[in-house]
């Protein structure tokens, strides 16, 4: 039998979206002034000592075999290193708004990409309707970059669309290794994120030459702990409600992300926005519902 969910299980699912879908709005005022890849180093760099003294509050440790740390590096890749680098080279160009919109096509990333992967998931008629209704959303968002000739914007949201993609077979390899500890694989990615990033930054974006305003620093410093803080949520959530609810939680980024986006940076999304966003939430409730009922 299900257990029904709590008020404190919607409010912890609540503030693990809202958490994270905050980072969209102040990666947008941290790129207006520093460089994609010195923003996605800060953010996985600050947020890798907040996971490990979370992961000693929950009572995990790192592991200590050589096999288990190369599955930590390829988490940092896949979860950390190009998710948060495309976002931040993404945001360069498109509104907070719509990077969330874009990063919420996670469900149906997922979707497609685990029946690949996993033999457990299968691509029924239901999720493949709703992934082509999700897919529907997408084109209507980009597609109007692509009738007015507007290159960056376009490359912008293109590169956006690459985060959730490789989000997405994160968490189906994470799902290849069940025994690590959850909090630790969060630690491992953010540790194997910074050290991936870094190098990046100071190779193509002189990073120690930049002049940056306490305004950007700290929405650098609140885009690290809200994802560190965001993912320990999320890791207890799962572990109260199982994953499949919390699969809903993307759902959310794009309304939190376009509301702060208003309210912070005075951003208005055109009608084509949020037409495309209709479309993915409706595909995208449509694949988790058919994923929570198998």
């Amino acid at each position: 039998m299900i257990k029904p969910m709590t008020i404190l299980d919607w409010a912890i699912l609540g503030l693990a979206a809202l958490l994270l879908g905050s980072t969209f709005v102040f990666m947008n005022i941290a790129v207006s002034e520093v460089h994609p890849f010195t923003v996605a180093a800060a953010r996985a760099m600050v947020a890798a000592p907040i996971c490990w003294a979370l992961m000693m509050f929950f009572g995990a440790k790192m592991p200590r075999s050589r096999k288990e740390w190369i599955v930590f590096f390829w988490l940092g890749v896949l979860t950390a290193a190009i998710p948060f680098g495309t976002v931040a080279w993404g945001q360069q160009h498109i509104e907070s708004g719509l990077a969330g919109i874009l990063f919420g096509t996670s469900p149906i990333m997922s979707v497609i990409l685990a029946p690949l992967f996993l033999k457990e998931e299968r691509l029924t008629s239901r999720r493949l309707i709703g992934s082509m209704i999700g897919f529907m959303g997408i084109v209507i968002l980009i597609g109007p970059s692509v009738l007015a000739n507007a290159t960056d914007q376009l490359l912008g949201g293109l590169i956006t669309l690459l985060a959730p993609i490789s989000h997405t077979l994160g968490a189906i390899y994470a799902r290849h290794h069940p025994t690590l500890a959850p909090p630790a694989m969060a630690t491992g990615q953010m540790i194997f994120g910074s050290i991936i990033l870094l190098p990046l930054a100071f190779y193509f974006e002189n990073s120690p030459a930049i002049e940056v305003s306490g305004v950007a620093i700290g929405a650098m410093v609140w885009v690290g702990i809200a994802t560190a803080f965001a993912m320990s949520l999320y890791f207890l959530a799962v572990k109260r409600v199982g994953a499949a609810r919390v699969s809903l939680v993307p759902l959310f980024f794009p309304v939190v992300a376009i509301i702060l986006g208003f309210i912070i940076l005075k951003e208005r999304l055109s009608v084509e926005a949020f037409l495309g966003l209709a479309l993915i939430l409706t595909g995208a409730i449509a694949v988790s519902s058919s994923s929570q009922k198998n």
